[in-house]
C-alpha cells in the first residue's frame, strides 16, 4: 500500500505579507482624505456635489454610496503635483445626478432655474 505524506506549505515570512499588502493600492474614505488636507469632510462632499471632483481628484463611488479617493492621487495633491480629473468620470457623475430628477432637492432646483434665467438674460444682452 502506498503511503501518502503531507507536504509542508511553503513558508512565508510576515514581511512577505506586508510587502504584498503595501503593493495593493489603498483608497481613502472622505473623512481620511479630509484629514490629510486638514479640511472638513463636508468641504470635499460639497465640491464633489457641485463639480464632480475635489481639487482634480475624482472619487470611486461604491454601490453603498460611499466615496473612495485614490491614495496615489491624494499623495500627488499633497506633494503639490497637479492632478487632472478624468473628464469621463465627471460626465458620469453629472449624468447620474441628472438621471433621477426626484433626487434633486427643491431648493437646489430653484437655484438652478434662477441661474439659468440669469444666464439667459445676460446672453440676451439684458442686465441681470
Amino acid at each position: 500500500m502506498m503511503q501518502i505524506t503531507p507536504q509542508a506549505a511553503p513558508k512565508s515570512s510576515r514581511s512577505d505579507w506586508q510587502k504584498a499588502a503595501e503593493s495593493v493600492a489603498r483608497n481613502f474614505s472622505t473623512e481620511e482624505f479630509a484629514a490629510q488636507l486638514k479640511v472638513k469632510p463636508q468641504t470635499i462632499r460639497a465640491a464633489y456635489c457641485r463639480d464632480g471632483v475635489y481639487l482634480g481628484v475624482a472619487p470611486i463611488k461604491l454601490p453603498n454610496r460611499r466615496l473612495l479617493w485614490s491614495a496615489d492621487e491624494v499623495a500627488a495633491l499633497i506633494a503639490g503635483r497637479p492632478v487632472k480629473a478624468d473628464a469621463e468620470k465627471i460626465d458620469e457623475h453629472f449624468a447620474r445626478k441628472a438621471a433621477d430628477a426626484s433626487k434633486v432637492l427643491p431648493h437646489i432646483r430653484a437655484k438652478a432655474e434662477a441661474k439659468a434665467k440669469r444666464l439667459a438674460a445676460v446672453t440676451a444682452g439684458e442686465v441681470a
